[in-house]
């Protein structure tokens, strides 16, 4: 049995809306393709231990306001 993100892995579809404006978010993928091993936006290791999630950047098409979602991660 293996932990994967259910929207990485295209078994679901982040629908979040923009907290400001009200108008949908644009899913730009997780955290990690956003970080390096020598990036300065480094993840911490407080979230490198949180084990079954996926943390997703999400952007509003409408205002450019930025905003993340914690995916829960399915058991297949």
């Amino acid at each position: 049995m293996e932990h994967v993100c259910p929207v990485c892995n295209g078994l679901s579809k982040l629908q979040e809306t923009c907290k400001q404006c009200g108008s949908w978010l644009e899913d730009d993928g997780p955290m990690t393709d956003f970080v390096g091993p020598y990036s300065p936006y480094e993840l911490t290791p407080q979230v490198h231990q949180k084990v079954g999630t996926c943390i997703h950047l999400l952007t509003c098409t409408y205002c450019q306001l930025e905003s993340y979602a914690i995916v829960r991660n399915d058991v297949i």
